[in-house]
């Protein structure tokens, strides 16, 4: 991850490099012009099983870039979503099981995140991923009831996502729509819970948008 900020108020992840058998991502706070002397506050999760960190920035509110791929052996890629309760989170994806470092350093101020594949097994299939939308629960092959607890994030038009519930069968479970908390300058995170008919068997669940060109789904499918 390569970054800017002015003020502490903008983070630009890009690029990685290679460091003492790890994959490293850097993030710079400032400008080009006037980097910042120190890392903002922050913390890290990273849930077992998974194969994404996340590092969230409380006091950080706008971005100058929102995601890419890096293209390594374990660094896969990364989104910059605006937090639920303020601030912004990056989530960084792995290929598969992996370990981590992190390390501070200063002026200019940067976050420093190493990864290494693993040989250890991962509990949870990797969260939906479309162009513009990003599922994280429900995940495929899971068991729902309802109601079915729903996040994720996406830069879908006008923050407005659409959820659909199908059975097996083509019949509409359930369908609503929940919007995210943006969309213009960078991902956007929503959450919500919907209730649906009673069934048995496999279903499938979209959420995405409908394109406003021919009326096509664009956006994930999990069965």
């Amino acid at each position: 991850l390569e970054g800017a900020a002015r003020d502490l108020t903008r983070v630009l992840p890009g690029a990685f490099a290679k460091h003492e058998g790890y994959e490293r991502a850097v993030i710079d706070f400032g400008s080009e012009s006037a980097p910042a002397s120190r890392v903002p506050a922050w913390s890290l999760s990273r849930p077992a099983g998974e194969e994404y960190a996340r590092i969230t920035f409380p006091d950080i509110e706008a971005t100058s870039e929102t995601d890419g791929t890096f293209g390594g052996s374990i660094l896969d890629n990364f989104y910059v979503v605006r937090a639920p309760g303020g601030g912004m989170f990056v989530d960084v994806f792995a290929t598969g099981a992996f370990q981590y470092r992190v390390m501070e350093l200063s002026d200019p101020g940067r976050l420093v995140l190493d990864y290494q594949p693993t040989n250890g097994d991962l509990r949870f299939p990797i969260p939906a991923q479309a162009k513009n939308t990003v599922l994280f629960e429900p995940r495929q092959g899971e068991a729902i009831n309802s109601p079915l607890r729903l996040s994720g994030y996406s830069r879908n038009f006008e923050a407005s996502n659409t959820i659909m519930l199908r059975a097996s069968s083509g019949k509409v479970l359930s369908r609503e729509t929940v919007l995210s908390n943006e969309w213009t300058e960078t991902w956007g995170y929503f959450e919500t819970s919907m209730e649906f008919l009673a069934f048995e068997g496999p279903a499938t669940l979209r959420v995405g948008s409908f394109s406003p060109r021919d009326g096509s789904f664009e956006g994930v499918e999990v069965p």
